[in-house]
């Protein structure tokens, strides 16, 4: 079983996707609809698909879980929740979501760090908070990171040691051999986190340069060595992905660097971690036995250390 556990979908007729310079408007303006994604997705074997939001657009994640709650295809629902501008909680915006049509697909949330113009906005207290109200409810938070972004995730990860993370896109690292040992190192970081996760995904569109088995793989090895298959899952990034190949490459690389692995390794990488860290979604897909084992929740008495100054 394979499950794509990082795609979006857009229609801008809808939902601009205000990210898009012109050039990626031209090659990837869509739309791209749920049936779009299965056909990429169906010819390598992959079933079903964790949708991850693409704009901060309070609209979009209702919308989402609504389609999911009539396709099982798209089997989870990770969204967004307006931490820092909504004067509601964030426990509050989950509770709305998770009340309305399909919310028993939300997974989790995103926090999109790399658009941040701090890069140690993971460090604030409205991150902090939203951590603490996703372990509440059993939520996973999805982390979108740049390199510079790393010092901050783990700080969030040490003060939040109940709360089910998943850094994006092996944290978008420059593919430069200068940053390479850093990057390296702050990833490495991570390797008594249990309760993180990594996902192999997004190395399409990480530079210019076409993406090899070979480029990618001393980046994978070192997220493995951090991480280990238990903790980690693939993500085709699709449709963003057709930039550099679309999801029948992403999956082609996937399986030339986990080819080293054992049968149950690889089980974990494609299906079994995001079974394991998206809440419902192994009872979605009719999954019998997970291959990770799922890290403890917050005891409900415990609050983040995180110091509120």
């Amino acid at each position: 079983m394979r499950i794509d556990a990082h795609h979006h979908l857009w229609d801008q007729s809808v939902r601009p996707q205000g990210w898009m310079d012109e050039a990626t408007q031209v090659a990837i303006g869509g739309p791209y609809a749920l049936h779009d994604w299965a056909a990429a997705a169906e010819p390598s074997g992959v079933t079903h698909g964790v949708f991850v939001q693409t704009v901060p657009d309070p609209a979009e994640t209702p919308e989402v879980l609504a389609l999911a709650a009539k396709d099982p295809r798209l089997a989870a629902v990770v969204g967004w929740v307006d931490i820092d501008t909504d004067p509601r909680p964030a426990g509050e915006q989950l509770d709305a979501l998770l009340a309305g049509p399909g919310g028993e697909r939300l997974a989790g949330v995103r926090v999109a760090a790399e658009y941040s113009p701090d890069p140690n906005y993971l460090d604030s207290p409205p991150v902090h908070a939203l951590a603490s109200a996703l372990t509440e409810r059993g939520l996973a938070l999805d982390l979108l990171l740049t390199p510079a972004n790393l010092g901050a995730a783990e700080r969030l990860a040490s003060a939040n040691a109940g709360t089910r993370m998943v850094i994006n896109h092996l944290a978008k690292p420059t593919m430069r051999e200068v940053d390479f040992r850093t990057w390296a190192v702050d990833i490495a970081a991570f390797t008594g986190h249990e309760h993180v996760a990594c996902k192999l995904s997004g190395f399409l569109t990480f530079d210019a340069l076409k993406m090899t088995t070979a480029r990618l793989a001393p980046y994978a090895d070192v997220a493995l060595e951090a991480f280990g298959p238990k903790r980690m899952m693939f993500g085709s990034d699709w449709p963003v992905s057709v930039l550099g190949g679309g999801h029948g490459a992403t999956v082609s690389i996937v399986e030339q660097v986990v080819a080293p692995l054992s049968v149950g390794e690889q089980a974990a990488i494609w299906a079994g971690t995001a079974s394991v860290w998206y809440r419902g979604l192994a009872a979605t897909v009719g999954s019998s036995q997970p291959t990770a084992t799922p890290p403890p929740l917050a005891d409900p008495g415990r609050t983040s250390t995180q110091r509120i100054s």
